[in-house]
Order: C-alpha cells, then sequence, then structure tokens
C-alpha cells in the first residue's frame, strides 16, 4: 500500500510541477523541485505505516526531515559528510510549496508541511573576494581585438559593474539595455524587475561588444545580449564561465569559482568605499536587508584582520617573548 500512494504522490508531482511551469518557474527549479521531491516520494514507499493520502501528518514530515539529516550529501563521493543545513533548508521549503498547491487544489484536506520549520542556519561570509587590483588584472588581460574577448569583457563589467545574478546576466535581451540613459533593466527572482544605473566601464565595454563583437558572432534572430562563438545563439552558463576562468589564469590571479565570486565582490568593495547598506541592498535586489548585511561581517574579519597584524598592541602580543 505504500508503493500505492507513493504512485499516487508521483502523480500528483508531476502535476505540481506542471502547474509550477504554468507559473513561469525556471528549468533550473523546476529540476531542482523533480529531483528533492522525488526521493520524498520514494522515502514515503518505504514506510509500511503510512498508507493512505490522510496518513501523511506533520509528524510523517518530520521523520523525513530526520531522514535528510543523517542522508549523506550527494557531493561526497566518500558518503562521509552529512546534507548541508542549506540543502536540507530547500527540500524542507519545497515541501511546505508541495502541500500547499496539494491543499490548495483539493487533493488534501490539510497541509501538513505548514508546520514545517527550517533549521537554523550558520550565515556565513563570502569566500574569495577580489580584489580591486585582481580585477584590474583580469580586465587588462581579457582580449579587446576578438568577438569572444568583446563579449567577456562586457560581461566581467557587467557582473562587478551592477552585482547581477547568473541568471540575470545570461536573460538579459538587447532591449534591456538603455545606453544613452544609462542604465539596465533586469528581471530577478521571482519575476521581480529593477532598473540598475551602467557605470561609464560598463557602458563603454558593452558599446565596442554591441558594434564590433556580437554582430560577428550571432546567428539567426535571437536577442539576447550574450552570444556563444560556438553556435552563435545565446551562450551558455558553461561557456561563458570557462571563458572568463582562462582570462583568469592568463592574468596569474585567483581562480574564479562562479559568477557570484563577482556580485559578493561589487558588494563588498562598495561597502569598503562607503556605500550606504540599502543602496546595495537595492542593487543586488534583495528582499530582506539582513541578506545584504552579510557583507557588514565580511568588513568586521577585514578589519579584525588589519587590527590583528598592524596594531601596536597585538604585535606586543603576537610577538616571542
Amino acid at each position: 500500500m505504500s508503493q500505492e500512494l507513493a504512485a499516487t504522490l508521483d502523480q500528483w508531482l508531476q502535476e505540481f510541477l506542471d502547474d509550477m511551469q504554468r507559473r513561469s518557474y525556471s528549468p533550473r527549479s523546476l529540476r531542482s523541485y523533480r529531483y528533492d521531491l522525488l526521493l520524498f516520494v520514494t522515502w514515503i514507499g518505504e514506510q509500511a505505516e503510512v498508507t493512505s493520502p490522510g496518513q501523511l501528518t506533520s509528524a510523517v514530515l518530520e521523520q523525513y526531515q530526520m531522514h535528510l539529516m543523517l542522508r549523506p550529501s550527494k557531493k561526497s563521493p566518500q558518503h562521509t559528510k552529512a546534507m548541508s543545513t542549506a540543502a536540507r533548508n530547500r527540500h524542507t521549503a519545497e515541501l511546505r510549496s508541495f502541500f500547499r498547491y496539494l491543499k490548495r487544489s483539493c487533493k488534501l484536506l490539510s497541509n501538513p508541511g505548514a508546520e514545517l520549520e527550517s533549521a537554523r542556519q550558520v550565515r556565513r561570509l563570502p569566500k574569495s573576494i577580489l580584489t580591486v587590483e585582481e580585477l584590474a588584472l583580469l580586465l587588462e588581460a581579457i582580449p579587446r581585438e576578438t568577438p569572444v574577448g568583446l563579449r567577456d569583457w562586457a560581461a566581467v563589467e557587467l557582473l562587478y559593474g551592477t552585482g547581477v545574478r547568473r541568471i540575470e546576466l545570461l536573460g538579459l535581451d538587447l532591449e534591456d539595455l538603455r545606453l544613452a540613459e544609462e542604465f539596465l533593466h533586469v528581471l530577478g527572482k521571482g519575476n521581480k524587475e529593477r532598473v540598475l544605473p551602467l557605470g561609464q566601464a560598463a557602458r563603454e565595454a558593452l558599446e565596442r561588444y554591441l558594434h564590433e563583437g556580437r554582430p560577428r558572432l550571432t546567428q539567426g534572430q535571437h536577442r539576447k545580449l550574450l552570444v556563444s562563438y560556438k553556435h552563435g545563439g545565446p551562450v551558455s552558463e558553461n561557456e561563458l564561465l570557462a571563458s572568463i576562468r582562462q582570462h583568469a589564469r592568463r592574468a596569474k590571479i585567483r581562480p574564479i569559482l562562479g559568477f557570484h565570486q563577482f556580485r559578493h565582490t561589487c558588494a563588498t568593495h562598495m561597502l569598503r568605499e562607503g556605500a550606504d547598506l540599502r543602496a546595495i541592498q537595492t542593487l543586488l535586489g534583495h528582499a530582506d536587508l539582513n541578506t545584504t548585511a552579510i557583507y557588514t561581517k565580511v568588513e568586521v574579519a577585514d578589519l579584525r584582520k588589519t587590527l590583528q597584524e598592524c596594531h601596536p598592541r597585538e604585535k606586543d602580543f603576537s610577538d616571542p617573548a
């Protein structure tokens, strides 16, 4: 009977995903929901005491949360590292959404996921913030004589100059640029729109790319800003990141871990130069100021290091007697 319930949940999951698609969720989100919630469906199929939808209680879902705590991380090949708090909280949020849908669509009389609580997560400081000097070396290493180099130059200037997310950058259309007015239209998380100012450096890079680079790369009638050199269509995340990493290796700076590294770097550098936290929140598109406040912790960490290295009293403690 547990397998019958699992089969029913599997059907409901597909209907839930179809509903998400109609509401314009991204393919990436759909894949994440499908994979994570199928784990829950499989687990239910193994629970002999849970045989009907009415037995899907909050206690059962809490048992599943305990199961996730003990489940090894898929990123650990030796299966020695437990699933992270962030990953468990993602599963919990997806379960809440799924059961909210089941209640709304009258498949369940109540929503057992409403009482699920997320685990408290330690907010970690962003890693590998690039220095101003490293950004300058990276930009100098990008060739301006090739279409791909012009594309990558424009991409890095946008990432660092505006703090846009990866998905926001790759989703930019030509119509989103207002170079004459010096602003950029961005569609962010939850389809929230925001308008970002374009600095002189980003504007110059975009103008060169649009006039000398993109026409030599693009094929077809698509309107995406960033174009692949392989097929002339919209550039993929992997192609663009690999190209930027190649420039970083040539510049002999620390490795580029991902697009988000530029977002963290943008926010940190602005804060160091005296930008208001609310202004950074608006620029990054954070719904909650607490999310932006993580960058103040970066500043405290930097200040502590400077204190230990430079303050005479700290030197007294660090020097051997």
